[in-house]
């Protein structure tokens, strides 16, 4: 069986490097090939660059898209000359028996592809994006765009899979015709030993994310500034909003530390030398960090939304907070000293997620996906 995988529009192997992802999104595809009867081949938004990348990482079928078609420094011309690649491509796509779009952009390749040459297409998302732009109050314009990208992505693949049952609910609901169509297919996390919990750091919490309103570091930042332990708050990650927290740390006299963005091995490894994770997040889809601090054994603190709780269960495997003024300050200051809670916890978190977010499982049904696809 060979299935094309086309990344998220624009994206290229070169875009994972430098996030510090390849390994982690190549994981996943190279496990596949390793325990099932299954060849992909790469459509990238990138360059010649990518096929060196392509060597070091041992694909062996990687194409670049602006290796065959013009690249428009021009967004808009990017996009409308995005509808020719499934004519540019037809020599590569056709011993293709699947087409795998990784995340909702640019899904209108993949299915020009499946119009043109009867391809089966599957779509996977990571979140809702739809959705997202309207939590994040975007532009009417960007709203509308999305729900037109939306509606054609459902109308028009084979198997449309979501990441939540939250979002697997408001799908079936907002298009009830295509309910069949929908799967839930949770992110995976690499589990490993966990490092003993009582030698971790007490005295810092770990918190992981772009620094964008969305994550709400900012309340973060409010609720540990009347702690009267000597906190710090390390930070992974990188984004516009890195003065602003600066300045309100500042302020309120917290000990902050912005560690920038680290691959994903670095990352795995830090999580083992914390005790607390905290997500102040005002939504999310399946977070990956949320689900690999609680992989690698820390004790997460996490908003009490849809995505979170359908995660943590309260005092069990995590702890859950209201976006309210002391909320999480008090939870944690209840919690924070009690090692055999603490390290319950911790363990019923590993547990949970190796039991449910494995790569194995993972593999297993995506795998069994691409064979339902094939025998429509």
């Amino acid at each position: 069986m060979k299935v094309a995988v086309f990344l998220t529009w624009d994206y290229s192997l070169t875009t994972w490097h430098e996030s510090g992802t390849i390994t982690r999104e190549l994981k996943f595809f190279k496990n596949i090939v390793k325990d099932k009867d299954v060849s992909f081949s790469f459509f990238t938004y990138g360059d010649s660059s990518d096929i060196k990348l392509a060597s070091e990482h041992n694909l062996y079928e990687v194409h670049p898209v602006y290796s065959a078609t013009k690249y428009f420094k021009n967004k808009l011309f990017r996009i409308l000359s995005s509808f020719f690649i499934p004519f540019k491509i037809r020599n590569k796509i056709k011993n293709a028996d699947i087409v795998f779009q990784n995340q909702l952009l640019g899904c209108w390749i993949p299915i020009l592809i499946k119009k043109i040459y009867k391809k089966p297409l599957i779509i996977r998302t990571g979140y809702d994006m739809l959705d997202f732009a309207k939590k994040d109050k975007k532009s009417f314009l960007i709203i509308f765009l999305y729900k037109i990208l939306t509606n054609f992505a459902v109308k028009n693949c084979d198997y449309f899979t979501v990441t939540s049952m939250n979002d697997l609910n408001r799908f079936k609901i907002n298009y009830p015709k295509y309910k069949q169509k929908f799967l839930l297919r949770p992110n995976w996390v690499k589990v490993g030993p966990l490092s003993d919990f009582t030698n971790r750091n007490s005295n810092k919490v770990l918190a992981v994310g772009r620094l964008v309103n969305q994550k709400n570091f900012n309340f973060l930042i409010s609720e540990f500034k009347k702690s009267k332990n000597n906190l710090e708050i390390d930070i992974v990650g990188s984004g516009p909003e890195k003065e602003k927290l600066l300045a309100q740390a500042k302020k309120h006299n917290v000990n902050i530390n912005f560690l920038g963005n680290l691959n994903n091995d670095e990352l795995l490894q830090l999580y083992q030398d914390y005790k607390f994770f905290i997500s102040t997040s005002l939504f999310e889809g399946n977070p990956k960090s949320l689900l690999e601090a609680m992989g690698s054994g820390c004790v997460v603190f996490g908003t009490n939304i849809n995505n979170h709780s359908e995660i943590i269960t309260d005092n069990v495997n995590g702890i859950l907070f209201e976006i309210k003024e002391n909320h999480l300050l008090k939870k944690f200051e209840l919690i924070s000293k009690n090692d055999e809670i603490l390290s319950k916890i911790s363990k019923d978190a590993y547990k949970f997620i190796n039991d449910v977010f494995s790569l194995d499982k993972s593999v297993d049904l995506f795998y069994s996906d691409f064979d339902r696809t094939l025998s429509r």
